[in-house]
């Protein structure tokens, strides 16, 4: 069974997010910041990573930049409302494996993850 991190500080969505991988045969854990986010990425064994990038304490961008800086491989797929500037786009998508926009269904969110899986 592939094990998520869902890194989302909206509890509706987190809920949401939970709620439909668990329904496809997902096991999926939620945190709400971005400094739990990291202690929990590199703490447990996740095939993916779902990041979204308004965060308190670290945002995404920060997250997800320490996370590769310390060498950490996971596939992350940011998912966002932000509508984020050219340069910071171009840089969060050579560190990200993908980007979806909010609001998203649940069948594109599970058409985008099936991808960035590896193979078990």
């Amino acid at each position: 069974m592939y094990h998520i991190l869902i890194v989302e500080d909206e509890p509706r969505i987190a809920t949401f997010m939970r709620k439909g991988l668990n329904q496809a045969g997902y096991r999926a854990d939620v945190v709400s910041d971005g400094p739990t986010a990291l202690v929990e990425a590199n703490a447990d064994d996740y095939q993916l990573i779902l990041l979204d990038l308004g965060l308190p304490g670290l945002d995404g961008q920060e997250v997800l930049q320490t996370l590769r800086s310390q060498g950490n491989t996971c596939p992350v797929l940011i998912i966002t409302a932000r509508l984020p500037a050219t340069l910071e786009a171009a840089n969060l998508k050579q560190l990200a494996n993908g980007w979806l926009q909010k609001p998203f269904r649940m069948k594109e969110l599970l058409s985008r993850i099936q991808p960035l899986l590896p193979v078990q």
